[in-house]
C-alpha cells in the first residue's frame, strides 16, 4: 500500500474509533436518572463533600461512607464545580476514564505488535473491541468507581509492559529486559491512582499480572529451542511415542519451577523496579488514606479494609455469591458481542503463540491478565460480575490480534467455525430482542420495546457475516462487527436506559411531594423511611432521610417513627411496601400515633419491586375525627 494511502486509512480508522467510543460513552449519558443503589450514593456523597468543602471524608445521608476510596468523588466534585451538578456530570468521570482505558489498550497493543509509535492495526482492533464490551460500557456510563479502577490499572500495566519491551530485529519488540525508569515510574503512579479508586486490588493484581508475564517471556527468550519444547510441553512433542503422561507432568512441573522459582522472582523484582515503584505507588495513594484515617479516628480505614476488603474475601456479603463457574460465565456476558467468537479466538491464540514471536508476547499477557483476575476473584467469597472487568483489557489484546487476521488472511478460522459464530450471533440477537419485548409487556413498559432494536442489530450482523463470506470479503467483517457492537451498546445503554427511566414512578411521587412542599412553604424539614429505603430518594430529595432499619413487625421500629414525628411535626414519613403500610394502619388504629393523624399524600408502585411506596404527613388529630386509617384519608 502506498504511504499516502496507508496514512489515509490510518486517519479513517482513528476517526472511526473516536466516533464509536464517543457514541458509546456519551450519547444519552445523562438522560436517565441515577440507578440504585451505587450511583446515587456516590453522586450524593460527592455533593455532600462539596457542600461542606471537605475533600477528605466521604459521607452519604449524613453518615460516613467507607465503601470506596476517594478518586471517583474527586472526579465528580470537579465536574460539579466546573459544569454544575447533574446526571451527566456525575457520570462524566467514568466516561473519561473509559476513554483513557481505550487509549491505553490501543497504545499497548500497538507496541506489543511491533509498531514503535502511532497506532497499529492490532491496536485499532483491540481498542475497538474494548470500547464495545458490554460490562465495560456499563462501567463507563455509570457513576461508580469501576471505570476509574479499570482505567488506571490498565494504564499502569500498559506503562510497565512497554517499559520492559526491548528492540528485537526485525521487530521493535519481542524481548523483555530491565524496565526503563520513566515509563516504569509512570506505570507505578497509575497503579497508585488505581488504589485510590478501589483499594489494594488496584495495586496488587496488576503487579501480579506484569510480573508473571515478564517471568514467562524471560524464560522463553533465554531457553534453547529443544529446552523450550521440553519445559513448556509443546504439542509438537510426540509424548505417545516415548514419554508417559507422568513424564509429561514432570516436564510441566520443571518448567513451572524454572520459570517461577525464588531466584527468578527476585530477578523480576529487580528488572521491574518493583521496590522503588511500589514506594511511588504508595506516595500517590497513602497521603489520602492517612488523612482520612486521622479525620475519622480510623473508622474509615477499619470499615474499608476490614469489612469491604477482608470481609468480602472471606464471606459472602449482601447475598453476592456463586460457584466457580460464576466468573467464566460473567466473562462471556461481559465481553458480548465479541464473546460470540470465543472458541475461534482461543484456537487462534494457541496456534499463534506457537508460530509467531510477536503475537506470543501479546497472547501471554492476555492469558495472564484474564487468568489472574478470574482466579483471584473466584477464590473470594463475595462475587460480582464487575469485579473482573479490569481483565477485559487483556481480552481485548487477543481479540485485536485475532480480528487483524481477517485483513491479512494469515490464520482465519475455518469455514465451519465462522458459520457457527454467524448462526450463534444471529440466534442470540433474536433472543435478546424477544426477551426485551417480553419484559416490556411483563413490566408494563411499552417504551422499552425500542431497545429491542439492539438485538435486531446483533442478529443482522450475524446474517451479514454469511453475506461477506459468500462474496469472499472477509476483510469487511471486522468493521461490520465493530459498528454493530457500537450500535448495540448505544441502543441498549443509551436509549434503552432512557426508556426504562420513564417508569420510575417512585421518584416522580417523591418529587411531587417535595415540589408541593416548596410551593406551599409547608416547612417539611425532615424525612423518615420505614420498610426500606433507596439511595436515589436521598439524592433526588436533596435531603437526609432517617432510615428505620428494624423490621416493620418490630414494635421498636414504630417507637422510632413516633419519636421522629414528635420531634418533627411537619416531617414526612415514607412507608415502603404493602406489609409496612398494613402495620401503619394497625398502629394508628391502636391509637399509638403521636399528636395527630397521618394523611396519605401520595402512593406509587415501587420501581421493579413488589408493593407500593406511600408518603404521609401528620395532621392535627382534631381535624380528622372520622377515621384514623389512611385508607379513608384524602389524597393530594
Amino acid at each position: 500500500m502506498p504511504p499516502a494511502s496507508y496514512l489515509s486509512v490510518s486517519y479513517l480508522r482513528v476517526a472511526l474509533l473516536a466516533l464509536v467510543a464517543g457514541s458509546v460513552f456519551f450519547v444519552e449519558l445523562g438522560s436517565a436518572r441515577l440507578w440504585d443503589r451505587d450511583e446515587p450514593r456516590n453522586a450524593r456523597a460527592s455533593h455532600e463533600m462539596l457542600a461542606r468543602g471537605d475533600w477528605i471524608v466521604p459521607t452519604f445521608n449524613g453518615e460516613l461512607r467507607d465503601h470506596k476510596p476517594i478518586l471517583l468523588y474527586w472526579g465528580q466534585m470537579l465536574a460539579y464545580w466546573t459544569l454544575g451538578e447533574s446526571e451527566f456530570t456525575a457520570r462524566l468521570p467514568s466516561a473519561l476514564c473509559a476513554l483513557l482505558t481505550i487509549f491505553s489498550v490501543a497504545v499497548l497493543a500497538s507496541r506489543l505488535s511491533g509498531k514503535p509509535r502511532g497506532l497499529s492495526q492490532e491496536g485499532f482492533w483491540a481498542a475497538g473491541c474494548m470500547a464495545t464490551c458490554g460490562l465495560f460500557v456499563m462501567a463507563g456510563r455509570a457513576a461508580t468507581p469501576d471505570a476509574c479502577l479499570i482505567a488506571f490499572s490498565t494504564a499502569g500495566i500498559a506503562a510497565l509492559v512497554i517499559a520492559c519491551l526491548a528492540p528485537s530485529v526485525p521487530y521493535s519488540s519481542g524481548r523483555v529486559a530491565r524496565a526503563r525508569w520513566i515509563p516504569a515510574l509512570l506505570g507505578y503512579t497509575m497503579l497508585g491512582l488505581a488504589a485510590l479508586a478501589k483499594g489494594p486490588v488496584g495495586l496488587i493484581l496488576p503487579l501480579i499480572v506484569v510480573h508473571v508475564w515478564w517471568l514467562i517471556c524471560h524464560r522463553w527468550q533465554h531457553a534453547a529451542t529443544t529446552t523450550l519444547e521440553a519445559d513448556l510441553g509443546d504439542s509438537r512433542n510426540d509424548t505417545t511415542r516415548t514419554d508417559s503422561w507422568g513424564r509429561w507432568l514432570w516436564q510441566q512441573c520443571c518448567a513451572a519451577w524454572n520459570t517461577f522459582n525464588p531466584l527468578q522472582c527476585f530477578r523480576a523484582l529487580l528488572a521491574l523496579r518493583t521496590i522503588p515503584g511500589v514506594l511511588v505507588s504508595l506516595l500517590a495513594a497513602a497521603p489520602w488514606y492517612i488523612a482520612v484515617g486521622i479525620e475519622t479516628n480510623g473508622d474509615f480505614l477499619r470499615g474499608f479494609f476490614l469489612e469491604h476488603n477482608v470481609g468480602r474475601a472471606l464471606g459472602s456479603m449482601e447475598g453476592h455469591n456463586g460457584s466457580l463457574l460464576f466468573y467464566p460465565v460473567a466473562f462471556l456476558v461481559g465481553t458480548f458481542p465479541w464473546s460470540m467468537w470465543v472458541i475461534p479466538v482461543v484456537l487462534w491464540c494457541v496456534k499463534a503463540s506457537r508460530d509467531n514471536l510477536i503475537q506470543r508476547q501479546m497472547i501471554v499477557l492476555s492469558a495472564v491478565w484474564i487468568g489472574v483476575y478470574v482466579f483471584a476473584f473466584s477464590a473470594a467469597s463475595t462475587k460480582l460480575p464487575s469485579y473482573i472487568t479490569p481483565c477485559y483489557a487483556g481480552a481485548a489484546l487477543a481479540l485485536g490480534s485475532f480480528w487483524r487476521q481477517f485483513e491479512t488472511a494469515w490464520s482465519r478460522p475455518a469455514w465451519a467455525m465462522r458459520r457457527i459464530a454467524y448462526i450463534l450471533t444471529a440466534a442470540v440477537g433474536v433472543l435478546i430482542a424477544v426477551v426485551i419485548v417480553w419484559l416490556s409487556k411483563q413490566e408494563a413498559m411499552p417504551l422499552l420495546t425500542r431497545a429491542a432494536w439492539a438485538g435486531a442489530v446483533v442478529a443482522l450482523v450475524g446474517a451479514l457475516g454469511f453475506w461477506w463470506d459468500a462474496r469472499g470479503r472477509l476483510d469487511r467483517l471486522p468493521t461490520s462487527w465493530l459498528v454493530a457492537a457500537g450500535l448495540f451498546q448505544v441502543i441498549l445503554f443509551g436509549f434503552g436506559a432512557k426508556s426504562v427511566d420513564a417508569y420510575r414512578t417512585d421518584l416522580a411521587a417523591l418529587a411531587a411531594v417535595s415540589q408541593a412542599d416548596q410551593a406551599t412553604a409547608s416547612g417539611a424539614t425532615a424525612w423518615l423511611s420505614i420498610g426500606g429505603m433507596e439511595p436515589s430518594w436521598v439524592h433526588y430529595l436533596a435531603h437526609e432521610i432517617v432510615e428505620v432499619r428494624q423490621s416493620e413487625n418490630d414494635p421498636a421500629a414504630w417507637e422510632q417513627v413516633a419519636a421522629f414525628l414528635q420531634q418533627h411535626p411537619a416531617g414526612r414519613v415514607i412507608v415502603v411496601g404493602d406489609s409496612a403500610n398494613e402495620r401503619l394502619v394497625e398502629w394508628q388504629r391502636e391509637g399509638s400515633a403521636p399528636i395527630g393523624n397521618l394523611n396519605e399524600l401520595v402512593v406509587a408502585p415501587r420501581f421493579l419491586r413488589p408493593g407500593h411506596l406511600r408518603v404521609y404527613e401528620q395532621t392535627p388529630r382534631e381535624s380528622r375525627q372520622a377515621s384514623r386509617t389512611p385508607a379513608s384519608l384524602s389524597r393530594r
